[in-house]
């Protein structure tokens, strides 16, 4: 296995990015604001590691990348839940001197982290979210998980929400836009809900999904009444989750048996519909970035194929026309 990391040769910081290159484990446990860390490190060899942090309002994301094994001890943010979900399996790690072993999720309050030992080449993905904001959504949403004291780890049995979370992640880091489009709050709010919603169903991946005919067309109808009520605003799955009370999964399973497609698509077609509704009152050409980011898009070159295969033309058509 090699022990080389790429990393990024320099840093960069923004209000809502901060991405940093370290070459020493405690230095790399210190640039990880808000948590009380401790790295040491246990395999030979120069240490190479890379931190990029978003900050989503009362949701940080931390992408962590290191070439040495490690044992990490601390603390998270004080009265927030910490989650990590290693984005590549390169090895197994140790959890208060419990091997685990595959994709997995850890679950810990910030001031009951356990000890970890981690293999040389890790890429994890670290999430803190504010207790209170986390038992809100289970409530809205009706989830039976139980936000206990001690911590608790989950193997990943859905790969498919553990392959969206990895995506989600990999396309934020691969888009190199800077912290420029975290400006946004709709931006901002997104991605806070398309991490959440995936972490929750890593979690809840074993409940019952079975719902009578007439139950899910009544949900995906408070859905679809939901969206069709709140067109001249952005907003996210999560949203509509909370508003009608269902997990992700559950309103995904509904809207696939009810009409033959996901409501992430449903959303996506309802956004981009309000895009070209604004373009077409638009009047200069160099708006068409700042109108689609405001309805959520950041990711331009996906955007306008998007955009080009639900309308048949591009955003610079539209806009000109």
């Amino acid at each position: 296995m090699s022990n080389t990391l790429h990393a990024q040769p320099s840093s960069e910081y923004t209000t809502h990015l901060h991405r940093v290159q370290t070459h020493d484990s405690s230095e790399h446990a210190q640039h990880l604001s808000g948590w009380r860390l401790a790295y040491d490190q246990l395999s030979p060899g120069p240490f190479v590691g890379e931190l990029i942090e978003f900050r989503l309002g009362e949701v940080q994301l931390v992408r962590d990348r290191s070439n040495q094994a490690m044992k990490k001890s601390g603390a998270a943010v004080e009265g927030n839940i910490a989650f990590c979900v290693n984005l590549k399996y390169q090895g197994d790690v140790y959890c208060s001197g419990h091997m685990i072993s595959g994709p997995s999720l850890l679950v810990a309050h910030g001031d009951n982290m356990p000890e970890l030992k981690v293999p040389e080449i890790v890429d994890i993905l670290l999430v803190s979210i504010h207790q209170d904001t986390l038992r809100h959504t289970l409530e809205r949403q009706g989830s039976s998980f139980q936000l206990i004291d001690h911590p608790m780890c989950y193997q990943i049995g859905d790969a498919s929400a553990w392959y969206e979370l990895k995506n989600v992640i990999d396309e934020l880091v691969n888009a190199r836009f800077g912290g420029e489009a975290l400006q946004h709050a709709s931006i901002r709010e997104d991605l806070r809900a398309a991490v959440t919603l995936r972490l929750l169903d890593i979690m809840t991946c074993d409940e019952p999904l079975s719902l009578k005919p007439t139950a899910r067309k009544r949900m995906v109808d408070r859905a679809c009444e939901y969206a069709m009520n709140h067109l001249n605003e952005p907003f996210t799955i999560l949203d509509l989750c909370n508003s009608i009370g269902a997990s992700r999964r559950k309103l995904q399973y509904c809207f696939q048996e009810a009409f033959g497609i996901n409501p992430v698509a449903y959303l996506r077609a309802l956004r981009l519909n309000s895009v070209r509704r604004e373009l077409r009152e638009k009047t200069s050409a160099s708006s068409i970035q700042d109108v689609a980011a405001r309805w959520g898009f950041w990711h331009m070159g996906r955007f306008s194929v998007e955009y080009r295969a639900l309308f048949g033309e591009s955003p610079t058509h539209t806009l000109r026309r």
